[in-house]
Parts: structure tokens; C-alpha cells; sequence
């Protein structure tokens, strides 16, 4: 039976972060259970893109920091890393906005680029997470335009270096066919533990374009398929209705079932939040899926731009994976010909410039 441990911590004052955390691993056995010695433990935040703490875009430094602190006082030494959206453009950017760049100078903490890699089955891996003795991922309770939610088992995307994520969105713009990649990526790099930072996080449009949502929790377990579907519940969804969540369960690499997963701490019931709200392109799930797939053909979406906020900063069209955005001196344009629609532009977009347009029949389903 796998484990999820689960506190209460209203705010990102410290003390009460690194208790929050502190307790929720110490219900796993203590950080001493993971971390030896002289170990080499890397951190994997979600660095999306770049974004104030206070924006639920990024997992908060403060998170961040408290994990690390224990790593240390378990005698680890620490590094944090993260291939983020964009493919690294402005990643001097997202350390200094997210707040990591100022907690790793505090802490003493080594801040490492994705920018070499090794191949595993096709798929480039930073070779920091080969050569890390021991893997710590710290992602974000999140929505997803695409996934419809954004926890432990997607963060470990990643971990891929370099344009091999625009390839596979290029390949893989549907939720299905990303799936399979992004479960595949998690087989390949399947962290020792996740600590969640779901004290704040995003609801709506997201994974950036959403808005925050207190849901005061601090989740940690060695089973990311477990924390999915607990952080599934948390948001209102059933976990095998979350095509990641339930894809790596069928592969074998956890658990989704929640009457297999043992909650330790605060009770679960007590974080679920009735009226959260999801992403806008959310297939309706309830419908027998023939009559799904022919709504699904008459609906539509796309990403569109606001001239008026865009400042042409170039992350959309360096995230395009198929080169479909035109970026003038006074003017931006996405070639919807050639749009595959996987939103990458929606999704690393810093400015909240790029949003999700919808046709008629899309607006009346999904309001």
C-alpha cells in the first residue's frame, strides 16, 4: 500500500513551512530514510517560467528552502535545477523572479542549468538527474490546459533538456499522446520523494495563466501515481479520470486507486475544495466517449494573443513547437494552419499575454 503524508500550513512563513514539511516527511520515516551522508541530492522545483512567488506559477522558494534545510541536517549537500519552458531563454530570469537564485545564495544551495544531457531511449535527460545520488521533486499543485492538472508525475518532464520537448508537443499535441511521453519520462527519472507545495496553488487556465488558490496543504510521498490521485481529490476530480494519473497506474509505476493509498497525517476530506475551478478546455468526461469524440470534433480552441500586454519578449515562439509564431517590431501573429494547438505559447508566456479563445459550441459546453 503506498503512502501520502499531508499538513496543514496556511501561509509561506517559514517556520511554518519547514514544520509542515519537517512533519510530513518525518511521517515517512524522517529525511534521514532518504538522504545518507555525503549523499549529492538534487532538487526539482517546477520553474515553469518566470514568475513572481505570489503567482502560483512556480513552486514557492520557501518550499524550497525548507527541503533543502533538511537535506542538509541529514548531510546532504544540495543542488536545484529545472529545465523550464522556453527551453532555458530566460532561465537567469525565472531564478532571480521565482526567488530561487535568492534562497540558494542564503542557503548556501548550488543552482545547476539542464544544459548537458544523456540519451535513455530516445529521450535527452539533464545529466544532473543521472548523476544526482538522490532525486527530490518539488512541484506545484497546478491545472494544465492540456493534462487538466499539473502535480508530481508531469514535473518530471523536466528533466528533459533542450528542443526534445518541442518535439514531443510537435508529436504529441493531445492529452493522450502526451501522456504516454510524459509517463514514459517518469519511468525514466522516478524521483526517491516528492514534496508537494500545495499551500497556494492554480486553478483555471493554467499551468500559468490561472489563478492562485489557497488550498493550505504540504503533501510528501515516494509514489508520485499515489500523490496525483490524492491531489486529484484535493481539486475535486476522480484520480483515474486524470489520463496521466491513470496511464502510469496501468503501466505499473504506482498506485491511483485511493482505496490503496494510506493517508498519513490530516485527513484528506478536509482539503478538498468543492468549487475549484478547472481549465476551460476540459473535455466533458462524463459523456460516453463515441459521443465524446464527435462534440470533441465540433468544439475548438486556440491560443490568442493581447497586442495590448504582449512585449514581444520571444518565449512563445522559441516554445512554438512548430514554428507558427511571427514575432515584428509592431506586430505578432500565430499561422493557425500550422498550429497544432498543444499551447506551449499559453504556457510559458510570463506577461499572461497569450489566452485560450474558443468558438461558440466550446463557450456553451464549457461556459
Amino acid at each position: 500500500m503506498s503512502k501520502v503524508a499531508l499538513r496543514r500550513c496556511e501561509d509561506y512563513d517559514f517556520d511554518k513551512v519547514y514544520k509542515a514539511v519537517k512533519s510530513s516527511v518525518d511521517l515517512l520515516g524522517g529525511m534521514e530514510r532518504f538522504v545518507k551522508p555525503g549523499m549529492k541530492v538534487l532538487l526539482k522545483p517546477n520553474l515553469l517560467t518566470a514568475a513572481l512567488p505570489d503567482e502560483a506559477v512556480t513552486t514557492h522558494p520557501e518550499v524550497v528552502r525548507a527541503v533543502g534545510r533538511l537535506v542538509r541536517e541529514a548531510g546532504g549537500t544540495v543542488r536545484i535545477g529545472d529545465a523550464p519552458g522556453g527551453y532555458g531563454k530566460n532561465i537567469d530570469e525565472i531564478l532571480d523572479k521565482s526567488g530561487l537564485r535568492r534562497i540558494a545564495e542564503e542557503e548556501w544551495f548550488e543552482l545547476v542549468k539542464f544544459n548537458t544531457a544523456s540519451f535513455k531511449d530516445g529521450i535527452p535527460i539533464a545529466k544532473h538527474v543521472l548523476e544526482a545520488d538522490l532525486m527530490i521533486s518539488i512541484p506545484k499543485i497546478k491545472t494544465h490546459c492540456i493534462t487538466v492538472m499539473t502535480g508530481a508525475i508531469k514535473n518530471m518532464f523536466g528533466t528533459v533538456t533542450g528542443l526534445h520537448k518541442a518535439e514531443c508537443h510537435s508529436k504529441a499535441p493531445r492529452e493522450g499522446d502526451l501522456a504516454r511521453i510524459l509517463v514514459k519520462v517518469y519511468s525514466m527519472t522516478k524521483p526517491g520523494l516528492t514534496v508537494v507545495d500545495g499551500i497556494v496553488g492554480m486553478e483555471g487556465d493554467g499551468p500559468s495563466a490561472g489563478k492562485p488558490r489557497a488550498l493550505n496543504v504540504v503533501m510528501a510521498g515516494i509514489d508520485a501515481v499515489a500523490i496525483d490521485a490524492c491531489m486529484a481529490k484535493i481539486i475535486g476530480l476522480n484520480p483515474l479520470d486524470v489520463v496521466v494519473t491513470n496511464m502510469a497506474c496501468e503501466a505499473g509505476l504506482g498506485v491511483a486507486d485511493m482505496s490503496k493509498i494510506e493517508v498519513l497525517g490530516d485527513r484528506l476530506d478536509s482539503f478538498i475544495v468543492k468549487d475549484f475551478k478547472l481549465p476551460r478546455t476540459m473535455p466533458l468526461r462524463i459523456l460516453p466517449r463515441p459521443i465524446l469524440k464527435w462534440f470533441l470534433g465540433l468544439m475548438s480552441f486556440k491560443p490568442d494573443i493581447d497586442y495590448d500586454i504582449c512585449v514581444k519578449c520571444g518565449l512563445c515562439k522559441a516554445a512554438c513547437p512548430v514554428n507558427c509564431i511571427s514575432i515584428r517590431e509592431t506586430f505578432c501573429s500565430i499561422d493557425y494552419s500550422a498550429c497544432v494547438r498543444c499551447l506551449c505559447c499559453h504556457e510559458v508566456c510570463p506577461h499572461k499575454a497569450i489566452s485560450i479563445k474558443r468558438n461558440l459550441l466550446t463557450k456553451m459546453i464549457w461556459g
